[in-house]
């Protein structure tokens, strides 16, 4: 059983983390699931947004980590990715 609950995108559009909702919807990355769980602390919601962009899209960490990244992301949570 969670301790967290996630909170409903609708919830989230009233809040300060809208703009990063819609972008994680635009761009379908991350998912908005990130937001739906962090997002009881926006202030902490929204620095691991800025952390995650920065890892993912500043060509900060090799590519072929951020694969490996993925991977162990996507077998922790059993999908079949």
């Amino acid at each position: 059983m969670s301790n967290i609950s996630m909170l409903e995108i609708d919830e989230l559009m009233d809040t300060t983390l809208a703009p990063l909702v819609r972008k994680c919807l635009k761009h379908r990355a991350p998912d908005p699931a990130f937001h739906a769980i962090q997002g009881h602390n926006e202030e902490l919601s929204r620095a691991m947004y800025i952390a995650w962009g920065t890892v993912f899209n500043t060509g900060s960490v090799d590519h072929k980590l951020k694969e490996i990244i993925r991977v162990q992301l996507s077998r922790a949570a059993d999908c079949s990715y």
